[in-house]
C-alpha cells in the first residue's frame, strides 16, 4: 500500500513538472550593495529551479563568519494564454563581520543540482572604512559613524561636512577640443527630502555635450567620511583654448531630514525633523595645454582618432544627370564640431552647397561617430575627370602629435546623357499627308516683285534687337562671373544665409513654445542663436564664447542694447536646460527677446 502511495505521487510529481514547464536550474551570487568597516553584511547566494544541499561558506579576507547558511524559499506560478510555467528560488544567506578595508574577493562556489555541479561567478566587493572623525559634540550616538543607519542621525546642528556638493574633472590636465567629463555630486550624512538648484556652476570656455546620469545612491569614502552620494550631472566638455579653465561655485538650497528619537515610556521611536540648508559648490580648476606649434596645413581643429573615406554614386557619370560624392569621417574624438572639408571639383562639374549629416554617440569618456558631407554635382561635358583627394589633418592626444590621412583622388569617366531626338515619328508623317487645304503657290511679275523687296537689315528693328541681344549678354556674362566671385567667397554666403536659418530654427523654436516644450524650446533657441552670430560674425564653432561674441559684435557695429540682449538669451537659456521648469509667459518673453536681438544686428548697416 505504501509502495503504491510512492509511486503514484511520483508520477503526480513528474506530471507536474511536465505541465509547469520546469526550466534550467542556475546559481548565482548576489554580492553586497554598501560595506563599512566594523558593520555586518550579508552574501546571499541563489538556486534557481532547483533543490540541492546548502553551500559551504567561502572564506572572505578581512571578514569573520559569524553565521549561516540561513535558507529561504519563493515560488512564482503564471498562466498565459492557457500555459502554465512556474519557477521557483532558494537563497543561502551567510552574514559576516568586515573586519578591515580593502578589496574583497569572493570565490566561485559550486552546488550539485541533480547530479550536476553549478559554480557561481567570482566577484569583487569593496570594504570602505570606518569614519574617522569624531562624533560631533551634543549629538546622541555616532552621528557619523554610519550614515545608512537612521537611528544613528541624532538632530543637532547640520556641519558643513555632512552635506557636501562637488564638481570634479576625470582628468586634471587635457590638450584643446580634448575631452573630459565633469560630475557634480552630491555628499550627504542624511535624507533629503527636497534639493533645489538656485546658481549652477557655469562651464565657460568648454563645449557641452550632457550625458546620462545613475540617480541611483550609492556609499562611497570621501575624506575620512562615509557619504550616500548621488550623481546630479556628467558632461562631456571640450575645452576651446588653452591655460587655467576654472568652473565657478554652483549654490543649492537643501532641506535635510533628521531623526528625532522620541521617548514614549516603555519604548523609544523616532520621528523626522527637516532643516534647511544652503550649500555651495566647490570651483573646479582644469589645466588645458595648447595645440603644439606650428600647426600643419589643412589642419581644422580634430582632435582624436579619425579615419576618412570618399564614396562617388553612381559610379558612372552622364551628362546633365546628378551625382552624389560623399566626404566620410570616422572616429572618437569632437567629431561633432568639425569643418566641412574644402574640395575641388574639376571644371566642365558643376558642384552645389554640400549636406553634412552627422551621427554621434557618447562612448565612455569620449565621443564616436561618423561626420558625413555629401557634395552634389551635375557633370556637363564627355570624358575622363578626377576629383583630387582633400586630405585630413587630425591632433592625436596619445602620440601628442598631428597626423595625415591621405585621401586618394577619385577617378571617374562621364558619358553622354540622354537628348530630346528631332527625328519626325510616322504618325506625325500620316498627318501631314492628310492635310489638304492649302492653297498653290501663285506665281507673280519679277518686275513687280523686284520693287517691293525689302532687306531685313535695313529695318531699325534689326538693329534695336541687335543691340538688345548684346546688352543681354553682356548682363549674362556680368552675372555669370559674380556667381563665380561669391561661390568662392565662403564668408559672404554665410553671411547671406545667416538670416533665413535663423529664421528656420526659430520657427522650429516657435513650435515647441507653442506645444509646450519647454526643455525642446530652449535648446531650440539657443541654436538658433549661436548658429546665426557664427554665420554673421563668421565666428569658428571653437571661438563661440560670451566675451569673445561681445566683442565681435561691438566691431561689427552692433548696439550695446544688443550686445546685452544677446548675452542675456544665451545666459538665459543656458540656465533655462538645467531648470527648465518656467511659465508660458517667460518663454513668450524670452522668444520675443531673442527675436529683437536678432533684428537689431540685422539692422546694422556697414
Amino acid at each position: 500500500m505504501i509502495r503504491s502511495l510512492r509511486f503514484t505521487l511520483a508520477i503526480i510529481s513528474a506530471l507536474t513538472a511536465f505541465a509547469l514547464g520546469a526550466q534550467q536550474p542556475s546559481f548565482s551570487l548576489i554580492p553586497p550593495r554598501a560595506v563599512v568597516q566594523g558593520r555586518n553584511f550579508t552574501l546571499t547566494f541563489r538556486l534557481s529551479d532547483g533543490e540541492a544541499n546548502p553551500p559551504a561558506a567561502p572564506t572572505l579576507d578581512g571578514c569573520t563568519l559569524l553565521y549561516g547558511p540561513s535558507t529561504s524559499t519563493m515560488y512564482n506560478t503564471s498562466i498565459v494564454n492557457g500555459r502554465m510555467t512556474s519557477s521557483s528560488s532558494i537563497d543561502y544567506s551567510f552574514v559576516y563581520k568586515a573586519d578591515k578595508p580593502g578589496s574583497v574577493t569572493v570565490p566561485a562556489v559550486t552546488i550539485t543540482v541533480e547530479g550536476k555541479k553549478l559554480s557561481s561567478r567570482e566577484s569583487n566587493f569593496n570594504i570602505l572604512p570606518d569614519d574617522s572623525a569624531p562624533a560631533a559634540s551634543g549629538s546622541q550616538g555616532n552621528r557619523h559613524g554610519h550614515p545608512d543607519d537612521p537611528s544613528s542621525r541624532a538632530p543637532g546642528r547640520i556641519e558643513a561636512s555632512d552635506l557636501l556638493v562637488r564638481v570634479f574633472f576625470s582628468k586634471s590636465k587635457v590638450y584643446e577640443q580634448e575631452p573630459v567629463i565633469a560630475t557634480i555630486k552630491v555628499y550627504t550624512k542624511y535624507d533629503i527630502s527636497s534639493f533645489l538648484v538656485t546658481t549652477q556652476p557655469a562651464f565657460e570656455g568648454f563645449l557641452c555635450e550632457e550625458l546620462p546620469v545613475n540617480l541611483e545612491a550609492e556609499l562611497e569614502h570621501y575624506n575620512g567620511q562615509n557619504y550616500h552620494t548621488a550623481v546630479l550631472k556628467r558632461l562631456l566638455l571640450y575645452p576651446q583654448k588653452a591655460g587655467k579653465l576654472s568652473v565657478n561655485s554652483g549654490k543649492y538650497d537643501v532641506t535635510l531630514v533628521q531623526q528625532e528619537i522620541v521617548n514614549m515610556g516603555f519604548f523609544r521611536t523616532t520621528r523626522p525633523v527637516e532643516r534647511q540648508v544652503t550649500t555651495s559648490s566647490n570651483a573646479a580648476t582644469l589645466t588645458v595645454e595648447a595645440l603644439p606649434e606650428p600647426r600643419p596645413a589643412g589642419f581644422n581643429g580634430a582632435v582624436g582618432h579619425f579615419s576618412v573615406a570618399t564614396e562617388l554614386t553612381p559610379e558612372l557619370l552622364r551628362t546633365n544627370e546628378a551625382a552624389t560624392y560623399s566626404y566620410i569621417v570616422k572616429g572618437t574624438g569632437n567629431i561633432k564640431y568639425l569643418s566641412e572639408p574644402s574640395v575641388e571639383f574639376p571644371a566642365g562639374i558643376d558642384a552645389y552647397t554640400p549636406k553634412t549629416d552627422i551621427n554621434t554617440r557618447v562612448s565612455g569618456a569620449n565621443m564616436t561617430g561618423t561626420y558625413r558631407t555629401d557634395f552634389t554635382i551635375v557633370p556637363q561635358e564627355i570624358g575622363d575627370f578626377s576629383i583630387p583627394g582633400t586630405n585630413f589633418v587630425y591632433f592625436n592626444p596619445d602620440s601628442r602629435s598631428y597626423e595625415t590621412i591621405e585621401v586618394a583622388a577619385r577617378d571617374f569617366k562621364v558619358v553622354r546623357g540622354a537628348t530630346t531626338s528631332g527625328v519626325i515619328s510616322d504618325e506625325q508623317t500620316a498627318v501631314q499627308a492628310e492635310i489638304e487645304d492649302i492653297n498653290h503657290i501663285h506665281r507673280s511679275d519679277s518686275s513687280k516683285q523686284r520693287h517691293s523687296i525689302s532687306y531685313t537689315i535695313d529695318s531699325p528693328w534689326y538693329w534695336l534687337a541687335y543691340v538688345c541681344a548684346t546688352a543681354l549678354l553682356a548682363g549674362i556674362v556680368l552675372a555669370y562671373r559674380r556667381r563665380i566671385r561669391l561661390d568662392a567667397d565662403v564668408t559672404g554666403r554665410r553671411l547671406a544665409r545667416a538670416g533665413r536659418v535663423a529664421n528656420r530654427r526659430l520657427k522650429e523654436a516657435r513650435g515647441y513654445m507653442n506645444s509646450h516644450r519647454n526643455e525642446l524650446f530652449y535648446d531650440s533657441l539657443a541654436k538658433a542663436l549661436w548658429g546665426y552670430i557664427g554665420d554673421k560674425l563668421s565666428i569658428a564653432p571653437s571661438q563661440l564664447m560670451r566675451d569673445n561674441i561681445a566683442e565681435k559684435l561691438r566691431s561689427f557695429g552692433a548696439s550695446a542694447e544688443t550686445t546685452d540682449q544677446v548675452i542675456d538669451v544665451l545666459d538665459l537659456c543656458e540656465m533655462a536646460r538645467f531648470t527648465p521648469n518656467h511659465s508660458d509667459r517667460e518663454v513668450a518673453e524670452l522668444y520675443d527677446k531673442a527675436v529683437a536681438a536678432i533684428h537689431g544686428i540685422e539692422s546694422v548697416r556697414k
